[in-house]
């Protein structure tokens, strides 16, 4: 039987789109918990239309388009002159259909652990119900959050954060049930496994001593105590909000869109300041960026890792397949997204995107290389903790008490250990990703600051040769 995989990845495309929007809409959205975000593509969602695709042969060759032929071939090439040009494109396909039917059959748990995060629950320390989303807020912006006072809302926080193990637990559980269901057509999600365990435990005792002395001079430049921190001057510390100067007071479209001012960087991109959205939306295939309210430095430094991140993911060509240009769990859109944030660690950024003098630039720089190392390292706990999860819920916090304190260099309380030890939103496939990314986007920066020279972004060249490489 020929399958026309040309229309299949458009609507994967869809799907995907749907999806990623269901996904971040259940962060703040209680009406979405019960919806069904590609009723609409179901017959791209069972296990048998990814068994289908997968034995499936090609369509005419005449529906192949230019981007999978070889270089150099003519509009009428013979399937057996060029081989099999759609082999990656089904390839693709079988992968979205897998993670559609994984993401389908996990609805009810993924929506119950978004909801135990968002629901008010009873906190004893709070002295009322409230939310962990709502605590965070305090947290982070307590003058903008009510006026609660730090304390107040940490105690909540560790006092809310068990009450998500359960939920978390039960996703999980069943994400490993259905991916080994489907066997090696969700390879792409079957993580955690040893590799990326080892990869994690590796990253960690590399940048162990680097990590003491950042969160040391960060807790300094926060004016906080050096000595026993807890997790809230960890947070702190990441925040940097003492890397003030030079940065707008709110975080905004026109900020990103004067960075690249004189560039097509930015061209066919709708950036979107939307309160509390925290993060770039996943995997939709669809051009937007949405931006978090301002809590510190670190937040600009988010923007521009949700900018690279957003230019490979909405940056593809026209003619290039939705499931080629892009897989679930692909390194590349986040290895975009590490190149672009590497632009904070340059004293060349801060002196010209900020206009601060050259001490400040080199100590913003310096600053904002700790607190990047801090949060790689809490991604790095969470890829590690990954594999204790499907051991069971005592296993997994057993190791977090063991591995949170060496890796945040703060002190940890158990209770954190679903609030700071858990998979990320899309599972631990995803974070494993963007763990092995680092590398790629580290040598991407080197590349192009070779290229176009450190203040690359504002380079018209440059801006061409990034989306260049992000349209396939």
């Amino acid at each position: 039987m020929a399958t026309d995989l040309l229309s299949i990845d458009k609507k994967l495309a869809l799907a995907a789109r749907a999806l990623d929007k269901w996904r971040a809409d259940l962060a703040a959205d209680d009406r979405v918990d019960d919806d069904d975000p590609i009723a609409t593509w179901r017959d791209l969602s069972t296990r048998q239309a990814v068994d289908t695709i997968a034995k499936s042969t090609l369509a005419p060759i005449s529906s192949v388009p230019a981007l999978l032929l070889p270089t150099g071939e003519g509009k009428h090439a013979e399937l057996s002159m060029v081989g099999d040009p759609l082999v990656e494109l089904r390839a693709g396909a079988v992968a979205w259909c897998a993670h559609l039917h994984l993401a389908s059959e996990l609805r009810e748990e993924t929506a119950a652990r978004a909801a135990a995060a968002r629901e008010d629950l009873e906190s004893d320390s709070y002295g009322r119900e409230t939310s962990l989303r709502a605590m965070l807020r305090s947290l982070a912006r307590p003058k903008q959050a009510g006026g609660v006072p730090e304390p107040r809302a940490a105690a909540a926080i560790e006092d809310l954060s068990p009450q998500l193990l359960d939920p978390l637990a039960e996703e999980e559980s069943r994400r490993r049930e259905v991916a080994e269901t489907l066997g090696k057509h969700a390879l792409c999600c079957l993580e955690p496994d040893a590799k990326a365990a080892d990869e994690a435990d590796a990253f960690l005792a590399a940048t162990e001593d680097e990590a003491r002395e950042a969160m040391s001079w960060g807790l300094r430049s926060v004016a906080r105590a050096t000595k026993k921190p807890t997790w809230v001057d960890a947070f702190a510390v990441r925040r940097a909000t003492d890397v003030s100067e030079g940065w707008p007071a709110t975080l905004s479209a026109r900020w990103l869109a004067e960075l690249a001012r004189g560039t097509e960087l930015l061209q066919g991109l709708n950036v979107d300041a939307r309160v509390d959205a925290a993060r770039l939306t996943p995997r939709a295939d669809h051009a937007g960026i949405r931006l978090a309210p301002t809590t510190g430095a670190w937040t600009f430094v988010h923007a521009l890792y949700a900018l690279g991140c957003a230019l490979r993911l909405h940056g593809r060509d026209a003619r290039a397949p939705f499931a080629v240009h892009t897989r679930p769990h692909d390194q590349r859109p986040y290895a975009f997204g590490e190149a672009f944030q590497a632009l904070v660690t340059t004293p060349t950024f801060h002196a010209r995107a900020r206009g601060v003098g050259g001490v400040k630039a080199e100590a913003s720089a310096r600053r904002l290389i700790g607190t990047r190392l801090l949060e790689r390292r809490h991604l790095a706990l969470r890829v590690r903790l990954a594999i204790e999860l499907a051991k069971g819920k005592r296993a997994f916090k057993e190791a977090f008490d063991e591995l949170a304190p060496r890796a945040l260099c703060a002190e940890i309380p158990s209770e954190l250990a679903t609030f700071l030890g858990a998979p990320g939103t899309l599972g631990p496939a995803e974070d494993a990703a963007r763990l092995r990314a680092i590398g790629q986007g580290e040598a991407l920066a080197t590349d192009v600051t070779e290229r176009f020279d450190a203040d690359w972004w504002r380079n018209p060249k440059a801006a061409e040769w990034i989306r260049e490489r992000c349209a396939r």
